[in-house]
């Protein structure tokens, strides 16, 4: 909770002279240099203009000192954006200004019973605070407190450190990778990256990037500030054959730490060899790898509407996806395939191993699991993109029929395939395979119980040897059975509608 009791004897409003005094004392350097700074990034700004204008990431922010009427005010808020930028990025800096300009803040509102009460406001979401200004409220604070406000003692820090966002962002919400990226999802983008990836050159220069830039996210969980920083000097291949990406700092640190690079990672060789046809295809002049076909930068919020690009491209219907997703998506799939807390850490590029044990928590028991294993959860009700053919009757279907076992059952009757060449195993990846045409009345719900029954010998399998945490294959034949569960929708749906065509 963020109730605080305040002493009552204890004065927290100030003077003006007591402010006055305050911003007469403060100092900061003339010039602001931003050693992470990349392409078309801004290097330094004088403090001494009254309005700071910053370009980051492709994106131009200002700051106009000159919106705010008090002259002791205004040199207060510039140390105060002085301070943020030094040690935070340009958009954190951006958030807390608003807060004296869009929100009017005065001096009078950094008294400590004033300023807990926006905290609250900002946890609850209420007169026009979101959960963004929480974070941004209690930099300013802590930033006054340190530096000895009118109005604070240097043990307030003790009481500030305690308040968090509450549960409006708990774990458990926060962390639903379900929510994020079902397994249809993760299967529709890894049926599609192998298309892509052998066909890419049928792909324009802007659908090759959009491309990359989606498999960076979902591979190595890139964030939008780092996909504008890559270089092609980022990227790296050792005989044609393995592929890696040297990731961008993300957050502002020291000076040096931006000489000495980051962490190297290995990136997949489909997504490699399209990286090195991107670059193949660029404007040599311009360094970044993500760069416009004209050679001019990409922005970093340009992200998102590459990722859904690519989706929309690839038949989804009404995508809206962001590279945060793909993060979230890629640290539960380390989770579920066993990783430590250490490695899902240093995939994410965190010191600390705080949100790393987050996922973990919030990853599903083998409960949960076993409940979705035997179809008890809905939770993967919607389906978001047809991954199969149109449907068929048995009787005009005049090509081969899909034939396979599932366990120690036949399978037959339930579609066909109109490939000309196919190295798939039947039945198990038919269902994800746009080849695949069902049958209307095809007995899919044969094949959903026999992978039902695969599914429980598993889990048997995985309980004797307790490794019920950490299961790939379940996860395999779970996304399989989201796939024959669509399927049999579809079918229901048709013969529901029976007006003579077939669900699209």
């Amino acid at each position: 909770m963020l109730a605080v009791k305040f002493d009552k004897n204890r004065q927290f409003d100030a003077t003006s002279e007591e402010w006055s005094a305050f911003a007469s004392r403060l100092h900061y350097k003339r010039v602001i240099q931003f050693h992470a700074a990349v392409h078309s990034d801004t290097k330094r700004v004088d403090s001494n203009l009254d309005v700071w204008s910053i370009r980051t990431a492709g994106e131009l922010i200002t700051f106009d000192f000159t919106r705010i009427d008090d002259g002791d005010t205004r040199l207060i808020v510039k140390w105060l954006i002085y301070k943020c930028l030094a040690s935070y990025s340009v958009t954190v800096s951006k958030i807390c200004f608003r807060l004296f300009v869009n929100r009017g803040w005065t001096l009078g509102d950094l008294a400590l019973p004033a300023i807990y009460e926006k905290l609250e406001l900002s946890r609850s979401e209420k007169d026009g605070y979101n959960i963004n200004y929480f974070a941004a409220i209690k930099l300013v604070t802590n930033f006054f407190i340190s530096n000895d406000a009118p109005g604070t003692e240097i043990e307030d820090l003790f009481e500030l450190e305690q308040q968090t966002p509450g549960m409006s962002i708990n774990v458990a919400g926060y962390y639903d990778m379900e929510v994020r990226l079902s397994p249809l999802e993760d299967q529709f983008i890894q049926m599609h990256t192998t298309h892509d990836a052998k066909f890419m050159m049928r792909l324009s220069y802007a659908e090759l990037r959009d491309f990359v830039i989606l498999r960076l996210c979902y591979e190595i969980g890139l964030r939008p500030i780092q996909l504008f920083r890559l270089s092609k000097d980022s990227f790296q291949s050792v005989n044609g054959q393995y592929f890696s990406i040297l990731r961008p700092w993300a957050k502002k640190g020291r000076k040096n730490d931006y000489k000495k690079g980051t962490d190297r990672l290995a990136i997949s060789p489909e997504l490699g060899r399209v990286i090195t046809e991107l670059i193949a295809r660029q404007n040599h002049y311009s360094v970044q790898l993500l760069q416009k076909e004209d050679g001019t930068d990409f922005i970093r919020n340009n992200g998102v509407t590459s990722i859904n690009n690519t989706l929309i491209r690839w038949g989804a219907d009404e995508s809206h996806k962001t590279p945060y997703d793909f993060r979230h998506n890629m640290a539960h799939r380390m989770v579920m395939a066993g990783s430590s807390a250490s490695e899902v850490a240093y995939m994410l590029g965190h010191d600390s191993l705080l949100a790393a044990r987050h996922y973990i928590a919030a990853s599903p028991s083998i409960s949960a699991l076993r409940e979705k294993a035997l179809a008890r959860n809905g939770t993967y009700g919607a389906m978001v993109a047809l991954l199969t053919g149109e449907l068929a009757l048995p009787d005009n279907w005049q090509e081969k029929e899909v034939l396979g076992r599932v366990g120690e059952d036949l399978a037959t009757g339930i579609g066909g395939c109109d490939a000309t060449d196919c190295e798939y195993v039947p039945v198990y990846n038919c269902y994800g395979c746009q080849n695949f045409h069902p049958f209307e009345d095809g007995n899919h719900d044969a094949v959903l119980a026999a992978l039902r029954t695969e599914v429980l010998k598993i889990i048997v399998i995985s309980d004797s040897t307790r490794q019920s945490g950490m299961n790939p294959a379940m996860t395999q034949l779970e996304g399989t059975m989201e796939q024959v569960k669509a399927v049999m929708s579809r079918c229901r749906n048709c013969r529901t509608c029976r007006g003579g065509q077939h669900a699209q």
